[in-house]
């Protein structure tokens, strides 16, 4: 077979490009801009909270039927109608008020949800083996523009009005023109089971991984919802307005894009484990940094850094579901982005209510302490079974 019909290129960027498109609707505005509007139309941090969590509670049964309907409807349309959840959410936003907001985040979560299960798996499959954590992390940083761009545009065109949910459906509709020029997605490819050889011992090792992917996921649903959800009003005790706001945040979602092809690679070449390790001990650390007297230079340096060891997390979550040496990629990723989901639904409704009852400090606490666990949880779960 040759490479030209093994690795379908064309497709391969296609699929990318879906996704950058719509995850600076889907996500940018949804999750890290829509929380900013929200803190300046008064939403207070436990309020916040119940809004982040809507997101991400809406997501969670967008990922676990995409897998049923991938194989009724076809990955391709499951996209569709996932693009369209978002494209009817957000102008319903533009035009309700809380608490009818929620309702708009559950439908944009659902509408993410279906996309991200229609596209990943499809993505992974056609994608050469050898290099698969390399694609993972090529393609986690193409999304990673979404936190970047979003912010950058809500800030340009101020947060006053409606103009962000514009933004978001824009783009979220300029995501099906990449997808007109991808080739049928393959028939579900299950794995082959483990042969009583030497092999035993990879399969081994990719039981381990795909365990620390459970951690991963477990751990860091919780950070990256709490933080981006809660940012807002972090920064509002810190005495930063609502332009800095946006900025941090744009500079968040860089570090996330700069960092995560790195991270494949440190995945490939050194273990999930070892990576996510890495990435938790420098949450951690970020995290308390961000608590003392910082002036502004040393804030963006220190978001730049939290963003990408956070958005590592996800892309190091994912690594690990396409290493499963069971099932199929698509269960695989939806079992592990559920997971995800069910800990993002969890974080900023406890770092919300440990804000208001203290401080808006809380939340770094918060970020710091789930990082610690996550990497203690991770050093146990790499040892050998006895």
């Amino acid at each position: 077979m040759s490479a030209e019909t093994e690795f379908d290129w064309r497709t391969i960027a296609a699929l990318n490009a879906v996704s950058t498109l719509a995850q600076i609707g889907q996500f940018g505005i949804a999750f890290v801009v829509l929380p900013v509007w929200l803190a300046e139309h008064g939403l207070d941090a436990a309020h916040l909270g119940m809004f982040a969590a809507s997101l991400w509670l809406g997501q969670l049964p967008g990922l676990a039927i995409a897998p049923w309907l991938c194989k009724r409807l076809g990955p391709m349309w499951v996209i569709v109608l996932g693009l369209a959840c978002t494209v009817c959410a957000l102008p319903w936003m533009a035009f309700s008020v809380w608490p009818y907001w929620m309702a708009g985040g559950m439908l944009c979560g659902f509408g993410l949800g279906l996309r991200w299960i229609g596209v990943e798996p499809w993505l992974y499959r056609i994608a050469p083996a050898e290099a698969r954590g390399r694609l993972v992390g090529f393609h986690e940083t193409l999304i990673a523009l979404a936190p970047i761009v979003a912010p950058m545009l809500a800030s340009y065109l101020g947060l006053q009005g409606n103009a962000v949910f514009w933004i978001g459906s824009a783009f979220t509709l300029a995501a099906i023109v990449p997808l007109a020029f991808a080739s049928a997605a393959p028939k579900e490819l299950q794995h082959h089971p483990v042969e009583k050889t030497p092999a035993q011992a990879t399969a081994a090792l990719r039981d381990t991984v795909f365990r620390q992917g459970l951690v991963i996921a477990l751990l860091g649903g919780m950070l990256e919802a709490a933080v981006s959800g809660l940012f807002a009003p972090f920064t509002q005790g810190r005495g930063l307005d609502v332009g800095q706001t946006a900025d941090l945040l744009a500079v968040f979602g860089l570090g996330g894009l700069l960092m995560q092809y790195g991270v494949g690679w440190l995945a490939d070449h050194r273990g999930v484990g070892f990576a996510a390790i890495a990435s938790a001990a420098g949450i951690a650390v970020v995290s308390v940094a961000l608590l003392l007297p910082l002036n502004y230079p040393m804030i963006v340096i220190a978001v730049f850094l939290l963003g990408g060891f956070i958005t590592a997390l996800l892309t190091l979550a994912l690594i690990a579901s396409t290493l499963a040496s069971s099932g199929n990629i698509a269960k695989n990723v939806s079992a592990i982005s559920m997971l995800y989901t069910v800990s993002a639904v969890a974080g900023p409704l406890m770092a919300g209510a440990a804000m208001k009852s203290t401080h808006s400090d809380a939340l770094m606490w918060f970020a710091a302490t789930a990082a610690l666990i996550m990497a203690g949880l991770l050093v146990r779960t790499s040892s050998p079974a006895p």
